[in-house]
């Protein structure tokens, strides 16, 4: 979204094999930070043309609502509440076996089997294990 992206995540971005989806949390985020953004920012049209046919918007049901509930009750019983939007997010993912790609891995990281990916960091070096 931004003027001059980051290399590494826009080279990220354009070599992913996987299909990209997202949260329409996520699409509501972008939306809501484009309106705010300063007149004639033109964040919205960017997003439209060049992200927007990229990724499928991921909708939110029943069945996440549901465990998004689940999983922030949980986090707030150990003591890491967490708003309602990480939560759809985190739900999404979960349900459908996904990787969360995000920034702000700690909103995320104490989620019981979501993985979790920064493209904003190099990737974790492989590590050879011996035979």
């Amino acid at each position: 979204m931004r003027l001059r992206p980051d290399p590494a995540v826009e080279a990220r971005f354009e070599s992913e094999h996987d299909p990209l989806l997202t949260s329409v949390i996520c699409l509501e985020e972008i939306r809501y930070g484009a309106k705010i953004a300063p007149p004639g920012n033109k964040l919205w049209e960017r997003f439209v043309a060049d992200l927007r046919p990229h990724l499928t918007v991921l909708p939110l049901d029943e069945s996440l609502a549901v465990l998004a509930d689940d999983l922030r009750a949980e986090w707030k019983t150990r003591g890491r509440p967490v708003g309602y939007r990480e939560g759809l997010i985190a739900a999404t993912a979960q349900a459908g076996g996904l990787v969360l790609v995000t920034r702000n891995i700690r909103h995320f990281d104490h989620v019981t089997g979501l993985k979790t990916e920064n493209w904003f960091e190099p990737p974790a070096a492989a590590v050879d294990q011996p035979d």
